[in-house]
């Protein structure tokens, strides 16, 4: 159980900011009607003062009512509890869909601190390493490669060491989106990429994430892992 929990977060440290939740419609310059959808009042202040708190319910209206945004959600915890929740505008203002406190969000790159923060935990019950190779997991990774330039030409040389989880977390492993023209029709031959599907996103692939992640392990990396800050499929 211990190897398949740690597989799995390890998986979404690779793939944090390339999965989508359903989307949602956005922006829209040609409906009216913006009004607050307020699903869920403050039950309690808490010592929070009840005049900030309606600071937001005017803010948020008003980036509604100057169409600067189709709608939005606000929470507010203290001390795990909630204190102010409300929705704003429209989900879907094409399809004239209400803003509700239970609305999916597409979040991207958000999802880059909520693994990181999943990883932690885990390595504080020591059920993983911040330092072990990514390979002790998904073993695709224990041989990786690099694309390199060397006197004009671009060629594929070895890693220099493994990727580590610790280079995932730090976004130093190498890994990119695959947007180099050095390796972009090599990642978008492996269904990955910006020209492929829907760009760096992989909700449209209808496969496991791992399959994704093990493919991405056969295509080469934009540096030695440790040696750069690279953004792309890790967190």
């Amino acid at each position: 159980m211990r190897a398949s929990i740690s597989r799995i977060v390890v998986l979404f440290v690779l793939l944090s900011g390339s999965i989508t939740l359903p989307v949602v419609s956005g922006f829209s310059r040609t409906l009216s009607g913006f009004s607050r959808t307020a699903t869920t009042a403050p039950q309690s202040t808490s010592g929070l003062s009840a005049d900030r708190l309606q600071r937001i319910d005017r803010a948020l209206q008003q980036y509604v009512d100057e169409n600067r945004l189709a709608g939005a959600v606000a929470l507010v915890l203290r001390d795990g509890q909630t204190v102010y929740e409300r929705a704003f505008g429209w989900s879907d203002k094409e399809a004239g869909r209400r803003m509700t406190t239970d609305t999916i969000f597409r979040i991207a790159s958000q999802t880059k601190a909520i693994t990181s923060a999943a990883i932690l935990s885990l390595v504080e019950e020591g059920k993983i390493g911040i330092n072990e190779p990514v390979s002790r997991h998904i073993p695709a990774y224990a041989h990786t490669t690099v694309a390199a330039r060397n006197e004009g030409e671009m060629k594929v040389v070895p890693a220099k060491r493994p990727v580590t989880i610790r280079d995932l977390l730090t976004h130093t492993a190498g890994i990119s989106y695959g947007t180099g023209p050095d390796v972009a029709a090599l990642y978008e031959a492996k269904g990955l990429g910006p020209a492929a599907g829907f760009g760096w996103f992989t909700a449209d692939k209808n496969e496991p994430i791992c399959d994704t992640m093990e493919r991405l392990a056969t295509l080469p990396f934009a540096s030695q892992p440790g040696e750069a800050w690279v953004y792309g499929y890790n967190t």
